[in-house]
């Protein structure tokens, strides 16, 4: 099921000295693959988490599912950014993520959870007719303001827009892979509009690398 399509191109884009890689039509089967995602229930991410909104005002939601399918997957992508693999190699990790409609969710005024990772990080979109809601890429606005708190990631997990500089916006589209430095820049999807206020989840596949730099 996890197969990569035939004669897939990789595009690469220089931003701010990063490579930037994608991949449109990425697997053979997507639809297959979001209807074995949407069969198995994920859990909330960081459920043992206190204390916490997610649940509540929220749901964000991890898939991670054993499968030796995907180790030919990760390998194409490890050669690709020049990166070890950080998760496990046989481990298929997801974002699931909606929301609640109450005042907590003000998209208009923040951005979602603005983080780095510890490396290159590669997003496959799982939504079809979805082109707003992708990562974006930010900086802060204020080199000398430290625009990340300590609160619990799904206690505070909106940040006022006017403490960061969105440089950056991924487009989703379905079944594109897109690989970025998820270390160099502070990153968070794109919530924009209303289209996961509701039932729907905005869905994706996540593999997370890390740079040699990391632990430095």
């Amino acid at each position: 099921m996890f197969e990569l399509n035939d004669n897939i191109e990789v595009k690469e884009s220089l931003f701010k000295s990063s490579s930037i890689y994608t991949i449109d039509n990425f697997y053979k089967n997507p639809d297959e693959i979001v209807k074995f995602l949407l069969e198995k229930s994920p859990d909330f991410h960081n459920k043992n988490e206190y204390p916490s909104f997610n649940s509540i005002y929220f749901e964000d939601r991890r898939h991670n599912i054993k499968s030796d399918e995907v180790l030919k997957i990760y390998d194409f992508l490890s050669n690709i950014c020049k990166q070890n693999i950080e998760c496990n190699h046989n481990e298929i990790i997801t974002n699931f993520c909606r929301f609640k409609k109450h005042k907590f969710n003000d998209y208009k005024n923040n951005y979602w959870c603005p983080h780095k990772d510890d490396g290159y990080t590669a997003i496959i979109f799982l939504n079809e007719n979805d082109f707003y809601s992708g990562t974006n890429l930010y900086e802060k606005s204020n080199i000398n303001e430290d625009c990340i708190d300590n609160f619990p990631e799904h206690y505070a997990p909106w940040k006022n827009k006017k403490k960061f500089k969105l440089i950056n916006s991924i487009e989703p589209e379905y079944n594109r892979m897109v690989l970025f430095d998820g270390f160099k820049f502070l990153h968070g999807m794109n919530i924009c509009n209303n289209d996961y206020f509701g039932e729907n989840y905005r869905m994706n596949q996540v593999v997370f690398f890390q740079d040699p730099n990391y632990l430095k």
